[in-house]
């Protein structure tokens, strides 16, 4: 049987801790990064990683001899604007991927846009209003028109053991908006990310779009006032919409600006059944865990 081959396109957070888990299962792995720096990181972490500013410049017999694909690009920024650079590049890679067998692309539930507080699932009206979520909506569909046997996965906010809010609340004069009526927001741990992808690679279904997220959405300005109580952090400050609008900046405003919450049923009914981290108080439990061990090395 031939050894997977797996190629991570724009291998940052998330694509770092899927490659360790690849490397864990003795797979074969190429980290795709834009970034020297990077590149040079990842190779310290023992991921093999080439520089590559777009995925259509990578060698015709590299590309031949892939059989797995995970896609997990940022959105390119032009001035003011930003765009899937999708677009470009998958014409020209499907072509030449002839040994590929699963692709991946890590999207947002970003794309489903404001749902006034309803829950959705992955058969929900996508109407964002952002152009990030209007973007990723466009990348999905040049991978789900591909012809390549790709899937779709909505991630809910990330949060991990190197990245989370917890430095935020300890800082202090952490601001959010309590929104009347509330808005609900989804998290999920990265770790139950990764487990959700390899799962997928070995039980891959093409065409399959599938919700990324915990068992617990919860509007921002309370998990934060949760988080900061269980951390012996500063009790964040709750604004009201009118003073979020003045104090905070448009990006942070349209982060939390859509309410909606993330059915994750089909997660479970496929490929996990339970998370390791079903809310963010397991999460934040295992990370304060991390953090106390490895700050008494």
């Amino acid at each position: 049987m031939k050894k997977q081959y797996i190629l991570i396109l724009g291998c940052g957070y998330v694509g770092k801790k899927i490659a360790q888990a690849c490397l864990a299962e003795n797979m074969q792995i190429l980290a795709c990064t834009r970034s020297k720096d990077h590149a040079e990181e990842l190779q310290d972490l023992g991921i093999p990683a080439l520089v590559c500013q777009s995925p259509d410049k990578l060698p015709h017999h590299l590309l031949q001899q892939i059989t797995h694909l995970i896609d997990s690009i940022p959105l390119t920024r032009k001035g003011e604007s930003m765009f899937a650079s999708q677009f470009h590049f998958i014409p020209i890679l499907t072509p030449k991927l002839t040994s590929l067998q699963w692709v991946a692309y890590l999207s947002t539930t970003g794309v489903y846009g404001d749902a006034k507080g309803a829950w959705v699932n992955e058969n929900s009206t996508c109407q964002p209003q952002s152009e990030r979520g209007k973007q990723r909506l466009l990348a999905e569909k040049f991978w789900l028109e591909s012809g390549l046997p790709a899937e779709v996965f909505r991630l809910a906010g990330i949060y991990g053991q190197e990245r989370n809010i917890i430095p935020r609340l300890m800082a202090g004069d952490y601001k959010a908006i309590a929104w009347q009526p509330e808005h609900y927001s989804s998290r999920v741990h990265v770790d139950d990310i990764v487990r959700t992808l390899m799962a997928a690679m070995h039980q891959p279904r093409a065409g399959r779009i599938l919700n990324v997220a915990d068992d617990l959405p919860l509007p921002h300005h309370q998990y934060v006032q949760q988080v900061a109580a269980m951390i012996g952090a500063p009790a964040p400050i709750i604004l009201t919409p009118e003073e979020g609008k003045v104090q905070l900046s448009a990006t942070v405003l349209s982060f939390f600006g859509d309410n909606k919450r993330i059915c994750n049923q089909q997660l479970h009914h496929e490929l996990l059944p339970v998370l390791q981290y079903s809310n963010f108080q397991s999460g934040i439990t295992h990370i304060l865990q991390y953090m106390s061990k490895h700050k008494s090395k």
